[in-house]
């Protein structure tokens, strides 16, 4: 599977109504909705790309992900904080 783009992992949070939400800033490639994000053994789909803002002039890009069968990645993503993820083209996956 080829990687389409690199993700640090800065912040997590739920959107009622919109599911688990990643945020942090991407440092390789580019990403879009369909793509696939690696935490630990799973990849997980994203369902959309969204740009949020903490203060002026300080972004961060959030991917706010379709969870399966309702699985618990908090977790994991408490210890990938800080880390980078792979993110892998929706034609690499399945």
């Amino acid at each position: 599977m080829q990687n389409t783009a690199k993700f640090q992992l800065q912040d997590w949070f739920n959107i009622t109504g919109r599911g688990l939400v990643i945020a942090g800033q991407i440092i390789e490639g580019g990403i879009t909705a369909g793509d696939y994000v690696c935490i630990n053994d799973k990849t997980i789909k994203i369902k959309s790309v969204e740009i949020g803002d903490k203060r002026p002039n300080e972004f961060f890009i959030g991917l706010i992900l379709e969870i399966k069968d309702q699985i618990d990645i908090s977790p994991a993503l408490k210890k990938l904080k800080g880390k980078t993820l792979l993110v892998l083209a929706a034609t690499t996956v399945n």
